[in-house]
């Protein structure tokens, strides 16, 4: 574990995003609750706020084990009733394999493990993980991500700076130029993800362990990748949302913005959200989003968005252009908003899959560990704004 505590409590290292634009369906019939169980999920979050690797290697072969029980225990199952339908098998998240997928699957199978397979894992299969995160999680599929390619240096306009102007040629356009742009260093870090496979998993064949690879790391990533992007501290890991650019940074920990109180979530109020992002009325706002914690959700605003037309139907609707996001990585009486675009993410990897040396072996089952190289900021601090909703609903006394 000592590799593991020297980097980052966030790692996973995936494939690179210029592989997003594959086919295929989502997980959609299954309840990941049910696959990972919802405790073990939030003991995996609750691993990466503590930064603790050693419990982030235990949380994560736990959550992966329950994945692998139950996708074993459905291959029985369907296997015993002669439910080998295609349609039946695509709607379960069994996908047709492409032949460079199938080749490296009976490879792996083959090898009895990941372990001295040289191939890399088909970009096909990491484009389907990133397909069906942003399916199901919205805050993923609206950010900006970028390929960086190993790139370090990424160039950002400055945010009132207007790098275009009118008037005569002169010296000084360099100067303007500058003042424009800024150079920020980005150095990846790693997210981990820990897939252990046991002999009974490799048996059922190529497709159903494509399945179970990219289910344990569709996992891996919504829950750390979600974390990182609302929250990440910015110590050996991105800056989220809720941090403070601007703020004294100690030991690399940014602090979190001071939030402004918002006494309702009525009109004026989220108008006001509105004019805030507007930095004085210098840009349009457009597509907003508002995230905040589930509990939040549930008990303060829902009652002030969700309403009943005329046909019986409950809808929800809001006076300005705007999605409301639930993430259980928004503190509880906090409220984030912001143009997603205005949060970039890059990654960039190898997409290799090893044995693992760093934690446990079983009795039948080995360990395996794959990384993304990712980081992550709001393009200035002025991107996101932090609310106070706590006392939205409070009773008067």
């Amino acid at each position: 574990m000592n590799d593991l505590k020297a980097k980052s409590k966030h790692r996973l290292q995936l494939g690179d995003l210029q592989f997003f634009n594959g086919g295929g369906a989502g997980i959609q019939n299954l309840d990941r609750a049910d696959l990972s169980g919802r405790e073990k999920r939030e003991n995996l979050v609750s691993a990466l706020e503590s930064g603790d690797s050693e419990e982030f290697a235990k949380a994560m072969v736990n959550m992966a084990e329950g994945i692998q029980t139950q996708i074993l225990q459905e291959a029985s199952t369907m296997m015993s009733n002669h439910l080998n339908d295609e349609r039946v098998l695509s709607d379960r998240g069994i996908h047709t394999l492409t032949s460079p997928e199938k080749e490296f699957y009976n490879e792996v199978i083959d090898a009895g493990g990941f372990d001295g397979v040289e191939k890399l894992v088909p970009a096909t299969v990491i484009d389907r993980v990133f397909e069906e995160l942003m399916q199901e999680h919205p805050i993923l599929a609206k950010i900006n991500f970028v390929n960086t390619t190993g790139v370090t240096k990424w160039v950002l306009k400055k945010g009132d700076v207007n790098p275009a102007w009118w008037g005569k040629l002169a010296d000084d356009i360099k100067e303007l130029l500058d003042d424009g742009f800024e150079t920020v260093d980005m150095n990846l870090y790693k997210l981990s993800a820990f897939i252990p496979v046991i002999n009974a998993m490799l048996e059922l064949g190529p497709r159903w362990l494509d399945r179970y690879v990219r289910t344990v790391l569709l996992e891996a990533m919504a829950i750390a990748l979600e974390e990182a992007i609302i929250s990440g501290t910015g110590k050996d890991q991105p800056i989220g949302m809720i941090k403070d650019l601007k703020g004294s940074v100690v030991d690399g920990v940014y602090p979190n913005k001071t939030a402004t109180p918002l006494a309702d979530f009525g009109v004026k109020s989220l108008y006001k959200i509105r004019g805030d992002l507007s930095k004085a009325g210098k840009r349009k706002v457009r597509n907003i989003i508002l995230a905040v914690n589930p509990n939040d959700y549930n008990y303060k605003l829902a009652e002030h968005v969700v309403y009943r037309n005329a046909a019986g139907q409950y809808m929800t609707n809001l006076p300005i252009d705007a999605t409301i996001i639930e993430s259980v990585s928004v503190p509880e009486g906090k409220l984030i908003a912001g143009m997603a675009k205005d949060y970039f993410m890059g990654v960039g990897s190898t997409r290799k899959i090893k044995k693992s040396s760093e934690y446990r072996f079983l009795e039948d089952e080995t360990v395996y560990l794959t990384r993304m190289l990712a980081n992550g900021r709001p393009k200035d601090n002025d991107s996101f704004k932090v609310y106070d909703i706590s006392n939205i609903g409070a009773e008067t006394p």
